[in-house]
């Protein structure tokens, strides 16, 4: 900033000594090294903020990446949802048209090893009753 050698130093020194005298040098010293301990603070602390708004925006930019990002995926599922067989509306229907086929590859018989226990078990008469109502 300033480039002070050594005899500019000193003329410095001894001009400051005229004009304030020797009793209050040592004081005005200590007020100017106050204020200088206090703007290398308030530097620092002004690194520090820019430093973390640079982070943050680098933050905010991430996130508006992350939000375009989603966007896009949305707007591919939305493109991709007539690709292909529909969803069942409802999963156990496809089980249940599956039990249903096996069923009838059985002849219909009511009266298989399987079916006794399950409506014994549960005590109660026309336990089919309830698939049936489906």
């Amino acid at each position: 900033m300033f480039d002070l050698g050594g005899p500019e130093f000193l003329f410095l020194v001894v001009l400051a000594l005229l004009v304030f005298g020797p009793r209050r040098l040592p004081q005005i010293g200590r007020t100017v090294g106050d204020l200088m301990a206090q703007m290398r603070h308030a530097v620092r602390d002004f690194k520090g903020n820019v430093e973390r708004e640079v982070a943050l925006e680098d933050v905010r930019r991430a996130a508006e990446q992350v939000k375009e990002l989603r966007k896009e995926a949305r707007d591919t599922v939305a493109d991709l949802s007539g690709v292909g067989p529909p969803p069942p509306a409802d999963p156990t229907r496809v089980l249940r048209q599956a039990e249903a086929a096996s069923e009838s590859s059985d002849g219909g018989r009511a009266d298989t090893p399987e079916k006794a226990p399950s409506g014994a078990a549960s005590g109660s008469e026309g336990g089919d009753d309830d698939e049936r109502r489906d």
